[in-house]
């Protein structure tokens, strides 16, 4: 499988120059290809797999983002140039970087070419510290999955897109290993005809498992998927496709 290169700061600060001209919020065609599939925007997604979805999370996240910038000079210039100050909604790119100029006390172009680039990499850095802490796994105590504890809950850190797709990974597995168990059994007990009817049930699941590996690691660009407190190769889960009776 292809490597997948690593999304950068300033990979991110490149396509933050998109929103600019409009600032936020942004439309799918203004936002790009690179920010609405954020793995950290695409979770947070009512609708993952839609594009218009993906940039109503964007439009969501940003402001969000942008208004916890600290930096005294920077943060402020953050949220005028991207619309989120009082009375910037609406306005054109350059009163937005005049406003932002006579904030700094410093002349428009001196603001565009030199302060301009260190503001967007500053939205560009909380959004890839965002992506990270998202990206980052927590590891979860199997305690309450014993018989004797507590009854497992989902809690909101399960609901996201990236999970049930986890969930579904897990699921084709467990469905296609039932399948090709079913149809050794009905072999050993000299029943071809409903064998075989396992073993096509086993073909379909193995398909649809290895659509969902590919969407998870175009998705997510990861090559480790969880399973309780385990990790494992999302490689080797595709090869489980290939298991033969």
């Amino acid at each position: 499988m292809a490597n997948i290169r690593l999304l950068t700061t300033a990979d991110i600060a490149r396509e933050l120059r998109r929103l600019l001209r409009r600032g936020l919020p942004t439309t799918r065609e203004q936002a790009g290809d690179v920010l609405p599939h954020l793995r950290s925007v695409i979770a947070r997604a009512v609708h993952p797999s839609d594009d218009l979805s993906r940039v109503d999370s964007l439009n969501l996240l940003l402001p969000k983002l942008v208004e916890g910038i600290q930096h005294e000079r920077y943060g402020p210039c953050a949220r005028i140039l991207l619309c989120l100050s009082d009375g910037t909604r609406g306005t054109t790119l350059t009163l937005r970087r005049n406003r932002c100029a006579e904030f700094l006390h410093c002349d428009d172009d001196h603001f565009r070419k030199r302060i301009e680039p260190a503001v967007l990499m500053e939205v560009a850095t909380a959004i890839h510290r965002d992506l990270l802490r998202y990206k980052g796994r927590e590891r979860r105590s199997t305690d309450g999955l014993e018989p004797t504890g507590a009854t497992p809950r989902l809690t909101e850190a399960d609901l996201t897109a990236e999970e049930e797709l986890i969930s579904r990974i897990w699921q084709h597995v467990y469905g296609l290993r039932a399948e090709l168990i079913c149809a050794l059994r009905f072999d050993a007990a000299n029943d071809p005809g409903t064998a075989e009817e396992h073993r096509q049930e086993a073909e379909r699941l193995g398909r649809t498992l290895k659509l969902f590996v590919r969407r998870y690691v175009a998705t997510y660009g990861d090559t480790l998927i969880r399973h309780g407190d385990l990790e494992y190769s999302v490689e080797a889960l595709a090869r489980l496709a290939e298991w033969q009776p």
